[in-house]
């Protein structure tokens, strides 16, 4: 109670102070001068949107500052960015609380230089040399692009159908039913392209610190089936083909879920850019890989039905196609040279991506315990993503000049993934022989002895019963050979015998013989 009365008063004085507003010199001025300036442009857009070498003013007219004081107004390019030019003038002499200010306009000239999501502000300065950014502006910088480009582009969508319908034709049933029996290495590749590659790209964007529209481009790199460079790698290299072509088609048809999955996960970060919100328009991406998803399944049909077409695209058409894309890719290469003009990270990002993704297949690969092959084949799905399409929903879906953007790092990846599998290919072609002399892949062996075992079940031939009689004679099948029947027939005065004889293997029969004689003769 003493302490009460003696500190009362002294507690009573501080809060009429601060009722009072007299508190370390606080008065009702706003301390947020963003909201003190209000402020109107001409022509009135949030953002404002131009062609690389072209010229646009934006107008900065005052309506009221609530705020006391005399400012110097000015615009200035946020943090420095050097992709538009900007020439403005410069507002001095602004008095605040004034009644009218239809005389302070400011005037800015912007020039496209470089494809940009870039912001300019406008900054006010007192007379005591503080300073805020009262107004923030976006400004768009897209390229022109000449029709040819465009046409060149739906080529390169036709081509990668045709390498989709391609896969297809030379999939074969039986194997992936085979593979589905054991799936392992089909699952491990599954959680490397569509769990752990997608983390990848998201972890490389916050290291490397990579901007929004390219930060999501690479996210939907990293979310991106395995493709037809993968395959062509994968004979190259003498790694397991089948497998190879088994994990591009599941993929393919993952995709489907896990692309759109992904960037709902790991893209929401990135879709802010400098203020814009970049919308992902799922549907339409669903809608494009179910399209691209139908060549593969009209592919497989067509090799199932018709074996000899897939020995035939695999000997012709296969090795034209791809040609064909190589070509197209380098067509198109020319109208996008201003992914070269990028920060000098994202060359590195686009160079490790790959090795990563393929260090991580090959490391779980093994804590699993596939085998070598195996493991090097589950490595090359995973660094080896389909970058052209992660370009190609890019330049479809998102608008421009977030789409030229995004497409920076995937197209910088599939150059340097395509560089880092020639390399590897010649570095493994010398090495084998010159320094292996042979196959280095120490259990293959051990791959041949686990396949006999899973097929095993399926030995025998029921269409030919004389191999299989063979085989047995030689040791190969251990069967039983009973007499089954022995019949007598007795129509007239000849006596004949039907003696039935069944070779089994199992509970498959191999042969089985039926034998009519005269036992006069």
């Amino acid at each position: 109670m003493a302490s009460l009365l003696k500190w009362g008063p002294v507690l009573a004085v501080i809060v009429a102070m601060t009722l009072c507003g007299v508190i370390n010199g606080q008065d009702d001025t706003p301390t947020d001068w963003a909201e003190a300036f209000q402020l109107m442009n001409e022509p009135g857009n949030d953002s404002i949107t131009l062609f690389i070498g072209d010229t646009v003013s934006v107008n900065f007219s005052i309506i009221s500052i609530s705020v006391s004081g005399t400012f110097s107004i000015s615009a200035r390019a946020k943090d420095g960015a050097n992709t538009f030019g900007l020439s403005s003038t410069t507002l001095e002499n602004v008095v605040g609380m004034k009644d009218n200010y239809d005389d302070e306009i400011l005037y800015v000239l912007i020039t496209g230089e470089r494809i940009a999501i870039e912001q300019i502000e406008l900054v006010a300065e007192d007379d005591t040399g503080k300073s805020q950014v009262i107004w923030i502006h976006e400004v768009n910088v897209n390229r022109v692009e000449p029709p040819i480009a465009r046409i060149v582009r739906y080529l390169v969508v036709v081509a990668l159908v045709v390498a989709i319908f391609l896969i297809g034709i030379t999939t074969d049933v039986m194997i992936i039913y085979s593979l589905i029996r054991r799936p392992y290495g089909i699952l491990i590749g599954m959680f490397c392209q569509f769990i752990v590659m997608p983390f990848t790209a998201w972890t490389l964007s916050k290291i490397f610190q990579v901007d929004g529209p390219a930060s999501l481009g690479l996210i939907i790199d990293g979310s991106c089936p395995g493709g037809s460079l993968s395959n062509v790698l994968s004979v190259l290299l003498d790694v397991d083909y089948v497998l190879s072509i088994t994990m591009t088609f599941f993929s393919t048809l993952f995709a489907l879920g896990f692309m759109p999955l992904n960037l709902l996960i790991y893209g929401r970060s990135f879709t802010t850019s400098t203020g814009q919100s970049i919308q992902t328009p799922f549907m339409e991406i669903f809608i494009q890989l179910v399209l691209l998803t139908a060549p593969l399944v009209v592919g497989i049909g067509i090799g199932y039905k018709w074996p000899k077409a897939k020995e035939f695209a695999d000997k012709y058409v296969k090795p034209v196609s791809g040609l064909i894309m190589m070509i197209l890719i380098a067509t198109d290469l020319p109208f996008n040279l201003f992914i070269f003009d990028s920060p000098w990270k994202y060359f590195i990002v686009a160079i490790i991506f790959p090795l990563v993704g393929g260090t991580a297949g090959v490391v779980i690969s093994k804590v699993l315990r596939l085998s070598t092959r195996q493991s090097c084949t589950v490595a090359l799905e995973t660094g080896v993503q389909n970058a052209l399409l992660a370009v190609t929903v890019l330049y479809f879906f998102y608008p421009r000049p977030v789409s030229d953007l995004a497409t920076r790092l995937p197209y910088l990846i599939l150059i340097f993934t395509t560089i880092e599998g020639i390399v590897f290919t010649i570095i493994y072609l010398l090495l084998k022989k010159f320094y292996w002399h042979g196959c280095p892949f120490d259990d293959e062996e051990e791959d041949i002895k686990k396949k006999k075992e899973e097929d095993k079940e399926k030995q025998g031939d029921t269409k030919d019963g004389m191999k299989a009689t063979e085989k047995q004679k030689n040791g190969e099948i251990n069967g039983n050979v009973k007499t089954i029947s022995g019949t007598v027939v007795a129509p007239s005065n000849t006596v004949s015998y039907d003696v039935g004889c069944q070779a089994t293997f199992g509970d498959e029969t191999l042969a089985e013989i039926n034998v009519g004689f005269d036992p006069t003769e």
